[in-house]
């Protein structure tokens, strides 16, 4: 007579979770090794120290010319400034955010101005002396554009149609 195994549920259970922890944790390990989220968190760490930063609320990586990486943040006086860091140099400058336009108005500007079909990326940086918002996007017609903003005036400097 042949006796059948129960099958054991709490084991297979347990088992089955404990694969589901190790994969979610190599993925969590990978992901943090990930060379923009090094640069990221370099860039926060920099921006935190050097301007007194209590939160950080946004990040950009400008590459044209130089590439620049840039926190937005508030400092602990409630201060909002954007801390541009040139990536080669480490050399970095604090700007008042009320001293030129906001990342959320340079958009606006695009979308009055040329109704994009999808805005691909907003980043601040630094054109010869002047920081600059660089806006890349797509026309309704599914077109690359770029548009360059004075970060002081919002001035239009540059801009790049249907490529």
């Amino acid at each position: 007579m042949r006796h059948h195994r129960r099958f054991d549920w709490a084991k297979f259970l347990f088992i089955g979770g404990l694969i589901v922890l190790i994969i979610a944790a190599i993925g969590i390990y990978a992901k943090s090794l990930s060379p923009y989220q090094q640069l990221r968190d370099q860039a926060e760490k920099i921006a935190t120290n050097r301007a007194d930063l209590k939160n950080v609320n946004g990040f950009w990586w400008y590459n044209r010319d130089k590439s620049y990486l840039t926190v937005a943040g508030q400092t602990k006086k409630n201060q909002s400034v954007y801390v541009v860091i040139q990536k080669k140099t480490g050399k970095v400058t604090i700007l008042n955010q009320k001293s030129g336009i906001t990342r959320q108005k340079a958009i606006q500007q695009v979308t009055q101005t040329s109704a994009p079909k999808k805005i691909l990326n907003a980043s601040l940086g630094k054109r010869g002396s002047e920081f600059v918002w660089d806006i890349g996007y797509l026309s309704k017609s599914g077109k690359l554009n770029y548009v360059t903003y004075s970060f002081r005036s919002g001035e239009q400097l540059n801009a790049i149609k249907n490529l």
